[in-house]
């Protein structure tokens, strides 16, 4: 039958249903980012059998029902049961048979803690929030990012919650603080901390479990008829092979194991910063780079989050072998001229080590390494476009040494997460006479 592959994020939906489509099977991805025309259509396709399964997040929720849904198979483990409960339910209503297959990740336990830290901010953020709003001019949440380092969806969670209560108002043009009184219940955000961390331990409790898992679900719901089903892995002794044709899976490694991931440029400045604002001037702005992958990656993002959770060393063989395959096909109009380094704080042997590999192997010269003439702000953070631009606008500079003839330059990082320190320093470098300058990182902080 036809049926729903879960998995934990919009880029392994995408790249999944983008393997399994290029192995003959009609597959869709289906997440919070796809448009709604689309979703409607996919839910349709799936319900008239038209596809084989759609790779889903979270996105794909309770309001649909398909009563003959063959099978659900979850690649990587959600962080709750009930949520697991919900999802897997799907399968089998009108069926005598239907097939429910969890493969937990070794990336969870990273994914689990991403959404986790989207949970309620720290009280002192919410007052910085509330002290920034006026009772009579009304701010937007743009402009409410350069005050406070929160991301945008985590600020507009907050500003919600914060309307539910009476503390704010949303208006025309953005919000105003309403002047009322307001206590942050701490204890209310730490016992849904301690909740949240219940739920994953009971998920990491039912893959190792040797009873019954539905019996085991069904006491998390605290059902109080919760029984051996006769029916799961547990109960029957029947375990599915982990056993595959070395075809098949050389074919996964080859699709979810191809390195390359292009990284957008920044174009506009962020809104609400006074110094810079609008369209960054297109002589400024960095071309379109390169990433070996996304560090929520099915395929490398593994390797690179061990990478990135190792003591800084020298990049190994494999990384420089996949980072070449991926300037193989960058396809670029005009070769790079010289090579030139982000300074790194936290890993500045994996970079330089990087960018010398690159250059021998490419027979490109390296320029030279960009100097860091000041240290961020304390205090400043990574959560929103505002917050890091101002961390780093004006923070490098082209050392007297480091000569530039207006031909391309590839610059070299490890990892990019807004994206404004490649930004900032391709403008460093193109004010400096450098040409089209052309990111390239080891991972997307994504």
């Amino acid at each position: 039958g036809s049926g729903i592959v879960y998995t934990l994020t919009v880029a392994g939906a995408d790249d999944v249903a983008a393997f399994l489509r290029s192995r003959g099977l009609a597959a869709q991805a289906y997440s919070g980012r796809t448009d709604d025309a689309e979703r409607r259509q996919a839910e349709e396709d799936l319900l008239g059998n038209r596809v084989k399964a759609l790779v889903a997040t979270s996105a794909l929720g309770m309001g649909f029902d398909k009563p003959d849904l063959g099978f659900v198979v979850h690649l990587g483990a959600p962080a709750s049961p009930i949520a697991y409960y919900q999802q897997v339910g799907r399968a089998g209503r009108g069926v005598d048979r239907a097939e429910v297959v969890l493969l937990p990740g070794a990336d969870d336990e990273a994914v689990w803690r991403y959404f986790a830290s989207l949970g309620f901010p720290p009280e002192e953020q919410v007052r910085q929030v509330l002290a920034t709003l006026q009772p009579d001019r009304p701010m937007s949440t743009a402009a409410l990012e350069a005050h406070v380092d929160l991301r945008r969806t985590r600020l507009e969670t907050m500003l919600k919650v914060l309307d539910v209560d009476g503390a704010v108002h949303r208006v025309q043009g953005g919000w105003l603080s309403t002047g009322q009184d307001w206590a942050y219940d701490a204890d209310r955000y730490a016992k849904v901390a301690a909740d949240r961390a219940a739920e994953q331990q009971a998920m990491r409790d039912y893959a190792t479990t040797d009873g019954c898992r539905m019996e085991y679900l069904r006491h998390q719901l605290d059902d109080p008829e919760a029984a051996p089903c006769s029916r799961c892995d547990t109960c029957t002794g029947q375990f599915r092979s982990t056993e595959v044709s070395e075809e098949s899976l050389a074919a996964a490694q080859a699709a979810l194991g191809r390195p390359g991931v292009e990284v957008e440029p920044r174009r506009m400045w962020p809104t609400g910063l006074p110094t810079v604002k609008g369209k960054i001037k297109p002589e400024l702005q960095a071309e379109s780079g390169r990433a070996l992958g996304r560090l929520s990656d099915i395929g490398w993002g593994g390797r690179l989050r061990t990478v990135f959770s190792s003591p800084d060393a020298e990049v190994d063989d494999a990384v420089v072998q996949a980072v070449v395959k991926v300037l193989a096909g960058w396809g670029w109009e005009q070769r790079p001229a010289g090579v030139v380094v982000v300074p790194s704080r936290s890993r500045p042997l994996l970079v330089r080590s990087l960018a010398q590999r690159l250059s021998q192997l490419g027979r490109i010269p390296l320029l030279g390494e960009l100097e860091r003439v000041r240290d961020e702000p304390p205090g400043t953070g990574r959560s929103n476009s505002a917050q890091r631009l101002t961390a780093v606008h004006g923070a490098f500079a082209v050392p007297a040494g480091l000569t530039l003839d207006g031909g391309p330059v590839l610059l070299v990082d490890d990892r990019t997460d807004t994206g404004w320190t490649l930004t900032e320093c391709a403008r460093v470098l193109r004010e400096a006479g450098a040409g089209p300058v052309l990111p390239l990182v080891l991972a997307v902080d994504a």
